[in-house]
């Protein structure tokens, strides 16, 4: 099977983590569990399901992250009933940043050094249910809420960089709750929202007809979430992308296991003028931690044209 087969368990952005035997236990029996239900009432398991797909995993803060966390003036701000960690260093324009699914805002913790070194200052949010803020499940409406909530009260925004889910998120800010930004930089960005919810699916051992009663039953719960209805494809990055004003820099892996990259290139003839890096050998994680790609960024936020790192294409 290959990195792009959509049967392949590399690929699945909710299995892809090193789980611990206990975690790995439960999702053995809630794979029995929707197997069963499944059969019997697709639209209980659906709604069982909603609360796992919103639900990110807990992990505790790695060490390489820890002085960058030190070193920030650390506040909290109430958004949305939920109290927000936010983080901040240096001085100069706002640099703000949007972590991935089950990650925090010291995530970036290799682009904080160099950006304020360039002269800026550098904004990272932990979004709810995540890090150290308030919660214990969440999803992408509701931290696109936060992102822009954040970026009002910091703004205005020079850039912001993104990671995977957290591309989502801001791109769904930008395209629904107005967040502004001059340049914004997206890193393993996927492409499809219904193709997060097949994967989940896929690692829950789901039929189609509780796959679907899941999304039926998040768009009656927060169909109302924006001051306009959505549907589901609507919030995916490949139609969000279409609305960013400013400058686009797509940064992406050939082998990333989680993301794949036809999911760059799918984003790519989607937005007008954007340009995209591609790396090799880096995966969907370890690309934040690469001194090429941290510079590629300082140097396109800069306005000038980002050196290569692995291959570079402009749509």
């Amino acid at each position: 099977m290959t990195d792009n087969d959509p049967k392949s368990p590399a690929d699945n952005p909710f299995t892809n983590f090193k789980l611990p035997l206990g975690v790995r236990l439960f999702l053995f029996s809630a794979r029995w569990l929707f197997t069963l239900l499944g059969q019997v009432s697709p639209r209980l398991a659906g709604n069982i399901a909603l609360r796992f797909f919103m639900t990110p995993p807990n992990f505790a803060m790695p060490r390489r992250e820890q002085a960058s966390s030190d070193a920030a003036e650390l506040r909290f701000q109430e958004i949305d009933g939920e109290t927000i960690a936010v983080r901040a260093w240096g001085e100069g324009p706002t640099i703000l940043l949007s972590h991935g699914w089950g990650g925090r805002g010291t995530q970036f913790f290799a682009f904080i050094e160099p950006l304020v070194a360039a002269g800026y200052r550098v904004v990272a949010f932990d979004a709810p249910a995540h890090g150290d803020s308030s919660g214990k499940r969440t999803n992408m409406l509701k931290v696109s809420c936060t992102a822009a909530a954040v970026a009002k009260q910091e703004g205005p925004i020079k850039a912001l960089i993104c990671h995977s889910f957290g591309c989502g998120t801001a791109l769904l800010a930008i395209d629904r709750l107005a967040l502004s930004a001059e340049k914004v930089i997206l890193f393993s960005c996927f492409s499809d929202i219904l193709w997060i919810t097949e994967r989940f699916a896929e690692a829950f051992a789901m039929n189609e007809r509780s796959t679907a009663a899941m999304r039926v039953e998040a768009h009656r719960r927060y169909g109302d979430a924006f001051d306009t209805p959505w549907q589901w494809p609507q919030l995916s990055p490949l139609n969000t992308i279409k609305q960013v004003e400013g400058d686009l820099l797509l940064i992406h892996d050939k082998q990333d296991t989680e993301v794949p990259y036809d999911h760059a290139l799918k984003l790519i003839k989607s937005a007008s003028g954007a340009e995209l890096i591609t790396t090799n050998r880096l995966g969907h994680r370890k690309i934040l931690m690469n001194k090429k790609c941290i510079d590629a960024c300082i140097d396109f936020i800069n306005g000038s044209s980002p050196d290569r790192v692995g291959g570079k294409s402009k749509a």
